[in-house]
């Protein structure tokens, strides 16, 4: 471990890699950011948003070596209480979404991007990683198989809008053309960042949650739509889809960085659901983005990439498809199974290989605030000293 300012060189030269975990508020973040293609996922600011939502701490790993630059937003957690682990045992996710893991100028160093993180991640007390890897932003297969688990999903759904805004409509399924035009002729219509019905969209999002039985993870706080707002400023908007007599039929958010256009979260009125409005709005979305010269707009999957009716509804808008990975890292062999066997001891073993890190699983006898809740306070306390140093490797 050297001092900041210390970054040792070999013989040659060439300076060594230098690698750390980054706050949340470490200008290199946004700065690296700001030269490299990414997405809103990658923000410091989202990660701070889901982190609070979370009771996690937001933080990045960040490393250089030569030119080659590498970045992956990660939440730490601390364990389930539960597993009565010490308090130096954490594990790290990535945050909601498609963060992945930021390269430049190439993915030529990315399997000694990821032997520092393993290095460093087990110096203090990482035990897995769980990360979500973006489908736009696809990785070389070999290093990442080389230090963990390559989980492949299913496909998510995109548009390329470098394509005339004819061929983007013919490409559109004959079903949701249909209706859309159907939508219009009766006279629902759009409204673009009109913030006065915020709340009616995060009401009307989670009527919408419970009406299609969705899991608890998605009905995130009402404190996490109006920071996502405030961190994220002129990147988020507000597409609401009205009835004639200006009722909220539908509506979502879109995130634009970089020339990405995200449809992030959305809802539909119970009452407007047979006319199935959220096509107006999915419609509305990428037509715009076109014009704010976006080149991509990205609306993911199913339900846990599956190849639900969620994605057969986006899919009636594109027959681009790109494939969502998730990436797991069992960084403590040790540690990690000593965590799944006190697990299977409380009886929180999955039943499926599907669910990591294991000892994260949770049956429904059990209380769910014994297994999986963190505390601010306690993250706070114990993982800062995870943020000081720099390692050169």
């Amino acid at each position: 471990m050297h001092p900041p300012s210390v970054v040792p060189s070999y013989g040659d030269g060439a300076p060594r890699m230098i690698a750390q975990f980054i706050d949340h508020r470490d200008a290199r973040w946004k700065e690296f950011l700001q030269r490299t293609p990414h997405d809103f996922y990658d923000l410091p600011e989202y990660a701070e948003v889901v982190a609070a939502e979370a009771g996690a701490m937001p933080v990045a790993f960040y490393a250089k070596h030569g030119s080659a630059t590498c970045l992956i937003p990660l939440l730490i957690r601390t364990i389930p209480a539960g597993l009565n682990a010490p308090q130096d045992w954490y594990d790290c996710v990535s945050p909601y979404g498609y963060p992945g893991i930021v390269l430049s100028p190439s993915q030529e160093a990315l399997s000694s991007f990821l032997d520092a993180f393993c290095h460093i991640a087990r110096k203090y007390g990482i035990v897995t990683a769980f990360l979500r890897l973006h489908p736009l932003f696809p990785l070389a297969q070999g290093p990442l198989e080389k230090y963990g688990q390559l989980i492949q999903h299913g496909p998510t759904v995109s548009i390329n809008l470098a394509e005339s805004k004819e061929h983007i409509w013919e490409q559109v399924s004959t079903n949701h053309q249909r209706d859309i035009k159907k939508l219009i002729r009766l006279g629902f219509h759009s409204a673009l960042d009109d913030w006065s019905r915020f709340q009616e969209f995060i009401v009307l999002y989670y009527a919408n949650m419970k009406r299609v039985g969705a899991k608890e993870e998605y009905f995130f706080s009402p404190d996490y739509f109006e920071n996502l707002r405030a961190k994220l400023g002129s990147q988020i908007h507000l597409v609401c889809v009205l009835t004639a007599t200006n009722e909220l039929a539908a509506a979502g958010l879109m995130i634009v960085t970089k020339g990405i256009a995200q449809h992030h979260l959305g809802a539909t009125a119970a009452q407007y659901q047979r006319r199935s409005p959220s096509k107006l709005v999915v419609d509305v979305m990428w037509r715009w983005a076109q014009e704010q010269s976006c080149h991509t707009f990205h609306f993911g999957g199913g339900v846990g990439a599956s190849e639900d009716s969620l994605f057969q509804f986006k899919a009636g808008f594109s027959p681009m498809r790109n494939q969502f990975y998730s990436y797991r890292i069992v960084v403590d062999d040790a540690k990690h199974a000593a965590l799944n066997q006190a697990a299977k001891e409380l009886r929180c073993v999955p039943t499926s290989s599907d669910f990591f890190p294991e000892y994260r699983h949770l049956q429904e006898q059990h209380d769910p605030g014994l297994i999986l809740r963190c505390s601010n306070d306690r993250i706070a306390r114990h993982a800062e000293h995870i943020l000081t140093p720099i390692w050169t490797l």
